[in-house]
């Protein structure tokens, strides 16, 4: 082989390196450039340097096995692009990279409870939600799956019949926080399941060691006390008359009731005149 062939061989083995070397270092400078220096623009420099996860099977086709070490990798990439911030655009890629790394690795607790704290504030409550499911079912005995799944049906939802159901599941599992029954009462409660939110709170009260939860539970039984009293009374008055009272004086003047209970809680009872029933209002 001559010299000049031989020169010729070596350049063309090493072009594709160049050109590969060229482009990426072409590539970090321009995602510079558009982080610090270009226009502001509507377009996020995410676009060009987020990651792009596998799917998990084939992820699992490419780690030969070692699945949980792919998925450390894929927690150290979330890390690194969820802390870098992003001041232009959204985190497009987070809700995959969570589904991704508990596919990879089901029992993977930290990932399920970071994913469920913020991938709601990025605007993936539905991908949150899936995710605390996907923890529950892999998850069984830890309480924080059904517990911060449960802060999102709250927070973001403001479904709080269900954000009872998810904290009254918390509370029966082991090492759960003394809180979680208290929080599916004043859930049950905010959905309208009052005699369910009461015997929660009444087992809080027996049960409970801690003094500020004994007595806002005190206070919140008392509460719904007189929500019931005022129940009972109207149900009373109709049956004696045929009618609803129109105002809650009309069970003081019938000699019903002695006078309007007053909630500890700082709540006012509100009656709803055309349904018969009693709104709890600040």
């Amino acid at each position: 082989m001559s010299f000049k062939q031989l020169q010729f061989e070596r350049i063309s083995w090493l072009l594709p390196i160049a050109l590969l070397l060229f482009s990426y270092v072409a590539q970090i400078n321009y995602d510079v450039w558009r982080r610090y220096s270009a226009p502001k623009i509507k377009t996020t420099y995410n676009l060009y340097i987020e990651p792009q996860p596998l799917s998990a099977e084939s992820s699992k086709a490419i780690s030969f096995g070692a699945k949980e070490f792919v998925a450390d990798l894929y927690w150290l990439k979330l890390i690194q692009y969820y802390g870098g911030g992003d001041p232009n655009g959204k985190y497009r890629k987070l809700a995959e990279l969570f589904t991704t790394i508990t596919d990879l690795s089901p029992k993977f607790t930290a990932a399920y409870q970071t994913g469920l704290l913020i991938l709601p504030g990025e605007g993936f409550v539905n991908e949150a939600i899936a995710l605390g499911e996907k923890g529950i079912k892999n998850l069984p005995d830890r309480w924080e799956m059904p517990y911060y799944t449960g802060i999102v049906y709250h927070i973001y939802k403001k479904d709080y019949l269900t954000a009872g159901r998810y904290f009254e599941n918390a509370a029966k599992l082991p090492n759960a926080p003394e809180n979680a029954k208290y929080l599916a009462a004043i859930y049950y409660n905010k959905g309208d399941q009052r005699q369910t939110a009461y015997a929660l709170f009444k087992t809080v009260y027996d049960g409970t060691r801690d003094s500020f939860i004994k007595e806002r539970t005190a206070k919140y039984l008392a509460h719904l006390e007189g929500i019931f009293l005022l129940d009972a009374k109207i149900a009373e008055f109709k049956q004696r008359y045929n009618r609803l009272p129109k105002t809650l004086n009309e069970l003081i003047s019938t000699k019903l009731l002695d006078g309007i209970p007053v909630s500890p809680l700082g709540l006012t009872y509100q009656y709803d005149a055309e349904n018969g029933k009693i709104i709890e209002t600040k």
